[in-house]
């Protein structure tokens, strides 16, 4: 794969051929692998090529660069106060008009929720 020349007797063998730091959540090894190790190490590596479709020389190719995905539009309201127009799309903590609306005001859920988000009434309610 590359010409790398194996690190100095005692000093760790870097996964990545020495060329970037180890993350930091991945210890060097202390000593070298055996053969039997490495044998299984790079069974399994293959195995996960062939898996996922990665060819030798996808490793050996620049990285694309992966655009962000865009954010996401604006949820859509879940509540609305009735008087002040005031929204809520649900998520995060509630809005202090919210607590306001049911607390102080007695408005009750069903009354905040815009007309097209309000749930039909069951089929023997409205008779």
């Amino acid at each position: 794969m590359h010409d790398a020349e194996p690190p100095p007797p005692g000093e760790p063998l870097h996964p990545f051929g020495g060329e970037m730091p180890l993350p930091p959540d991945v210890e060097a090894p202390s000593l070298p692998l055996s053969r039997r190790e490495r044998a299984a190490v790079l069974a399994r590596i293959q195995a996960l090529m062939e898996y996922w479709g990665i060819t030798v020389e996808d490793l050996e190719a620049p990285t694309p660069v992966v655009a962000p995905e865009a954010p996401a539009g604006p949820r859509p309201v879940k509540y609305r106060h009735p008087v002040t127009g005031e929204t809520w799309d649900g998520s995060g903590a509630h809005p202090e008009w919210l607590r306001r609306a049911l607390l102080k005001e007695g408005l009750r859920v069903e009354e905040l929720r815009p007309a097209e988000t309000q749930p039909a009434p069951a089929s023997g309610e409205d008779r």
